[in-house]
């Protein structure tokens, strides 16, 4: 691979990979959403709070924000062009400030998604959520969970940091670089292999619910 792959799950016996999947759920969209709402003490505290617990579940943090370049690169340019002056040409401070917080905000919230698909395995969340949803009285069907389309919902995630990262392989493997160039061919690539891998997960499901 050209790059560690996102979001893989790393098998291992750490305290986060034993902490019950709920528990990390909640986490990841807490610190998520707090991220997006904390000051800049509040970012800076949830950083170290991620490096530490990164360094105590043997996750590099070179790995922790494999396949976030994108989403970062992405992010910078709208900040740029956001905090832009045309007349006169400048940037506006006030406007670069936030941008860089919410830049901030994104790559937390990209590590807290990643502490999450590393340290856990899908069919431990969907066991985790069947085992209450069955426990509800107005549910009926024994085929159709809530439990399974969630984690073939979040399954989904990293299956598009791998279609990717197969794509740019090739790219480059023919001697292509990286660039706006790369990016035109591989994207209606990715694409088309996501949508096809859509298509299997959708006739998986009709099986499973016998039509």
């Amino acid at each position: 691979m050209a790059q560690e792959l996102a979001f893989e799950y790393t098998p291992g016996a750490g305290p986060l990979h034993r902490l019950h999947p709920f528990i990390k759920l909640l986490l990841m969209a807490a610190v998520s959403i707090g991220a997006l709402q904390a000051d800049l003490k509040g970012q800076a505290l949830m950083s170290i709070a991620i490096i530490v617990s990164a360094w105590i579940g043997g996750i590099s943090l070179r790995k922790l924000l494999a396949g976030a370049r994108p989403i970062l690169i992405t992010t910078v340019f709208i900040v740029g062009l956001a905090a832009l002056h045309v007349n006169p040409i400048g940037f506006n401070p006030e406007a670069l400030t936030s941008g860089l917080q919410f830049l901030w905000a994104i790559g937390i919230s990209f590590s807290m998604a990643s502490f999450f698909f590393y340290t856990t395995k899908l069919t431990e969340l969907r066991d985790a959520i069947e085992s209450v949803e069955t426990r509800l009285p107005w549910f009926r069907s024994p085929y159709l969970r809530f439990s399974l389309l969630f984690s073939l919902t979040l399954g989904f995630i990293p299956r598009v940091f791998y279609e990717w990262s197969e794509a740019e392989d090739a790219w480059l493997a023919r001697g292509g670089k990286r660039g706006i160039s790369m990016m035109i061919h591989v994207i209606p690539s990715v694409l088309e292999r996501l949508i096809m891998s859509a298509k299997e997960t959708a006739h998986a499901l009709e099986l499973r619910l016998g039509r």
